[in-house]
């Protein structure tokens, strides 16, 4: 699927069905399309990334994932080389769900649907390939270090 720049949605139907994959790199069960938001009405994530033995204690976190396909660029071009568009987006979109998550509206949704009102999140992208030359692999963990991006690689 990556060599052939696989969609977005061929990208989710695959976790969908393989869950696994995406259990073993976050440590977490993954939870397609949870929560849809009673405001604004029908946004969801693509994943919501829930503890795999649950909330325990002081600890009721959630994981935030916005799914975007290996085709995409991460990088743009040039002196002041950065974060692609789409990456941008992305980063808004999985910053926008977190924002959803404390709208008092939208409680009775994410209690129903997660089983539980998250304390704190946490927010992923998952999008595009690594770059494969030196230059472009410091100027990515530039770029992630300077909006916290956690790194892990789905093998």
């Amino acid at each position: 699927m990556l060599e052939r720049n696989a969609s977005e949605r061929e990208m989710h139907k695959f976790f969908k069905e393989h869950p696994a994959i995406l259990m073993e790199a976050t440590e977490r069960i993954p939870l397609s399309h949870r929560p849809s938001f009673m405001n604004p009405k029908g946004y969801t994530p693509d994943y919501a990334l829930s503890p795999l033995l649950g909330p325990i204690g002081t600890d009721s976190s959630i994981g935030l994932m916005e799914l975007k396909g290996p085709g995409e660029k991460l990088l743009t071009k040039g002196l002041h080389a950065g974060f692609a568009s789409k990456v941008h987006r992305a980063v808004d979109q999985v910053r926008d769900y977190d924002r959803y998550l404390i709208d008092p509206s939208n409680r009775e949704v994410i209690k129903r649907s997660l089983g539980y009102i998250p304390n704190r999140s946490n927010l992923a992208v998952l999008i595009g390939r690594e770059p494969r030359r030196g230059a472009e692999i410091e100027r990515l963990n530039q770029r992630r270090a300077e909006i916290d991006v956690k790194n892990r690689h789905l093998r």
